[in-house]
């Protein structure tokens, strides 16, 4: 075995699927006795971290001010001296532009491309294109992998793709607390009288809320329930697709729960009859698609990004052309009227393609094995 010294940095340790894995993966290596180092601004994540083997620092890597930049690099650079570090994993845009300051003798320095970012203007495409500035890349799904090696013309040698992974086990159909679980259909006045169609994903303009409201519309007749969740810190968005909902008079319909901890949205799978990924971009990876897969549950996504990724191998049931409203409406009934025996039997497959394909623990190995060959 090659030992390395690794010290990730990160803006912060608040929600966020960047972070989550940050914390992944220094418990993983803290699992095998690993000493590893994180820098971040803080945040709640920082309780879930093994405190034994992982050692945090808090700087104000998080700022995007560039004249703070090089006295935030030294600190850094310091940091890598004391702790003999010789591999830096940059997982954000930010802390890249630190990378003209920091000592690297010695040093191997990563960086994780978890998107292909916005590229609208050439000031943002320069601003992006500072993560391609190191020694090796990493891309979430092979869809960012062939976007930026086209977008900022990198050598795809450079790039390793290391697929998000979500944790099948906390994603089981059959774990399920069920105190909590009839809790929160009390809760929330969750009935079984109807079929539930589940639309997760922060809610914002990109993710496609409002616009699938033409579909609630032709269907609002039907004995279905549409759930929004997600993220709902945008609160302007969340009132115009809350005024949209009235104004279309589909109240009785639909529900914005908003925000759910990972309990709550693990019991919205288990519920739900079909989830929906609609969003009017490609995501780097949209881990909805497999948490959903590994709860056994058909979910309807528009074919494309980190979606397709995920889905490419498995039923063309789950793939709908994006933006085709009326192809997704048409599935959606089509699911609807399936026998039982032919939705488990597509839950079981997807849930095996899952476990071998997009598992937390296949990319905590692959990112070990990604280390030790630096």
């Amino acid at each position: 075995m090659k030992i390395f010294n690794l010290m990730q940095i990160v803006p912060s340790l608040h929600s966020g699927g960047v972070e989550q894995g940050t914390i992944d993966l220094s418990n993983y290596l803290a699992s095998l006795k690993i000493r590893n180092f994180i820098i971040s601004n803080g945040g709640n994540l920082l309780s879930y971290l093994n405190k034994q083997y992982v050692e945090h620092n808090i700087l104000p890597v998080h700022s995007k001010n560039f004249f703070k930049m090089p006295f935030t690099a030294k600190k850094v650079n310091n940091l890598i001296k004391k702790s003999e570090i010789n591999i830096l994993h940059l997982r954000s845009r930010a802390p890249a532009w630190m990378i003209p300051y920091l000592a690297k003798d010695n040093l191997k320095i990563v960086s994780t491309f978890h998107n292909v970012y916005g590229h609208e203007n050439i000031i943002k495409k320069i601003y992006n294109k500072k993560l391609s500035k190191v020694d090796k890349i990493v891309a979430i799904s092979s869809y960012v992998k062939n976007e930026i090696t086209n977008l900022y013309k990198i050598n795809p040698e450079k790039i390793k793709v290391i697929n998000r992974g979500i944790d099948i086990n906390f994603f089981n159909k059959d774990n399920i607390n069920q105190e909590f679980f009839i809790n929160f259909l009390n809760k929330n006045n969750i009935s079984p009288d109807n079929k539930i169609i589940l639309f997760p994903g922060r809610l914002t303009k990109w993710k496609g809320q409002i616009e699938f409201l033409n579909i609630v519309s032709a269907l609002k007749d039907k004995k279905i329930i549409f759930y929004f969740i997600g993220d709902d810190k945008n609160t302007s968005y969340k009132n115009k697709l809350i005024n949209e909902i009235n104004k279309k008079n589909l109240n009785n319909v639909c529900r914005v729960l908003g925000n759910l901890n990972s309990e709550e949205l693990k019991i919205m799978y288990k519920c739900s009859d079909i989830v929906v990924s609609a969003p009017l971009k490609p995501e780097g990876f949209g881990r909805i698609i497999s948490e959903s897969l590994s709860m056994k549950k058909i979910i309807l996504a528009y074919n494309y990004g980190g979606a397709k990724d995920q889905i490419d191998k498995l039923d063309d049931l789950y793939k709908i052309n994006p933006g085709q409203l009326n192809e997704l409406k048409n599935s959606i009934l089509k699911v609807l009227e399936m026998d039982q025996i032919a939705i488990n039997n597509l839950g079981n497959v997807a849930r095996e393609h899952v476990s071998k394909n997009f598992s937390k623990n296949l990319m905590l190995e692959s990112y070990y094995n990604f280390y030790q060959e630096l």
